[in-house]
């Protein structure tokens, strides 16, 4: 198992994950008037890293040095690693929706989307309660309701551009980039994750998974570092314009 989940994940995304959340600190480091939003995706972007590379480095002593000075943990439910990307799944899908909440202005989509990670949330943590998923695999209930959680909540966000004046403005919102990155994402990936947890698959399909996933994550974080680094370059000609 450990063999397979290295060689599909390990390098690649968290290289992508990291690059991401660096660009996304060099913005709030050049944008001095950065508004809360901004703070919560960088925010977001660095503990998605930070979680990611703890739990696989949690897994992989575990797994190299048979918990060494921690064996209290090697015969409890806490030494697999699937419970810490249960809990990272559940944050950071509230975390995008928030994100794209805060970009609204409309009292009934704030609502609507508040009850959604209401919901989302409880629901989860009653399913963790309630099945065996959460300490032995990764819940398909907690990942695919997210999935629809962020696309509604971009999908309210997209409805916003579209009755304002912001769609003049659009290529300059960084809350685009996100939500192209995060859009396509669960719509490449998504799907894939369903089928393959609920239909046997041969070695050969999990190769594809672990191409396309790989893949995903390249677009997703390679568009929002774009976004940043675009929010940089911009800032600096304003600033140069201002002083000149």
């Amino acid at each position: 198992m450990w063999e397979t989940f290295i060689d599909n994940r390990l390098y690649p995304t968290y290289i992508f994950e990291f690059m991401a959340a660096m660009a996304g600190m060099a913005y709030l480091i050049v944008n001095k008037e950065n508004n809360r939003t901004d703070k919560l995706i960088v925010f977001s972007l660095c503990f998605i890293f930070i979680i990611d590379l703890s739990a696989i480095t949690y897994g992989l002593y575990g797994y190299v040095y048979d918990y060494k000075y921690v064996e209290f943990l090697k015969d409890t439910p806490f030494k697999g690693i699937y419970w810490i990307y249960n809990i990272l799944i559940l944050i950071t899908n509230s975390l995008y929706a928030v994100y794209f909440l805060w970009q609204l202005r409309s009292r009934v989509w704030k609502k609507l989307i508040w009850g959604l990670i209401g919901g989302y949330i409880l629901s989860s943590i009653i399913y963790y309660a309630i099945s065996d998923v959460f300490f032995d695999t990764t819940s398909a209930f907690t990942y695919i309701s997210g999935a629809f959680l962020t696309c509604i909540a971009i999908a309210g966000y997209y409805l916003e551009l579209l009755s304002t004046n912001r769609i003049l403005n659009f290529r300059n919102e960084l809350a685009l980039y996100i939500s192209v990155g995060l859009l396509i994402y669960q719509l490449a990936f998504t799907p894939l994750f369903f089928f393959q947890r609920y239909i046997r698959v041969d070695n050969e399909f999990g190769d594809v998974y672990g191409l396309i996933l790989d893949t995903s994550n390249l677009f997703m974080y390679s568009v929002f570092t774009i976004g940043f680094i675009r929010k940089i370059v911009e800032l600096k000609k304003i600033r140069q314009i201002a002083s000149g």
